[in-house]
């Protein structure tokens, strides 16, 4: 697994997550395009994901499930956590634009928790592909408590789970 390069940019809320990815740009994308891909990496090492609803497409949206099945994870396991993906706008092989919503099981967004702005870019640089994750908060006590749940330990284990699926 590469390195997980972090910036944390508090006057603009926003957190980016840089990754070289193992492999070419059509898989990286294809992970997350496809169904069966995405819920083979979508979230943290020890949790399964699968996808309620999915719709890749600008005005589409993913609706999907991660549930823990990690029992050395102590509290987390056997814990579901649903999220709603609604995306933006799509750059086949180059970029994805959606916003991440907490959710409960049919759909509807968690107003209790933080709403956050996505944008990933993808560039292939000698058959690896660098995954440029930018990701917006609406306020600076938004994206403090995404940090607090652990979002960088989560993306950093779910991008080593993506280059054993592209490998």
């Amino acid at each position: 697994m590469g390195s997980v390069k972090v910036t944390k940019d508090l006057e603009n809320k926003t957190l980016i997550i840089e990754y070289v990815a193992n492999g070419p740009v059509e898989k990286v994308w294809r992970a997350y395009a496809d169904k069966d891909w995405f819920e083979k990496w979508w979230g943290p090492e020890g949790w399964e994901t699968t996808a309620k609803e999915f719709d890749f497409r600008e005005g589409g949206r993913i609706h999907y499930d991660m549930h823990c099945v990690d029992k050395n994870q102590g509290e987390w396991y056997d814990q579901h956590a649903w999220g709603v993906m609604r995306i933006k706008e799509i750059d086949e092989h180059h970029s994805l634009t959606f916003e991440d919503v907490f959710s409960d099981e049919t759909g509807e967004t968690d107003v209790n928790m933080p709403i956050m702005e996505s944008s990933v870019e993808l560039t292939e640089e000698d058959g690896r592909t660098k995954i440029t994750t930018r990701t917006t908060a609406q306020t600076v006590e938004q994206l403090e408590e995404i940090l607090k749940m652990g979002v960088v330990e989560g993306w950093s284990s779910q991008l080593a789970k993506l280059d054993v699926l592209i490998g």
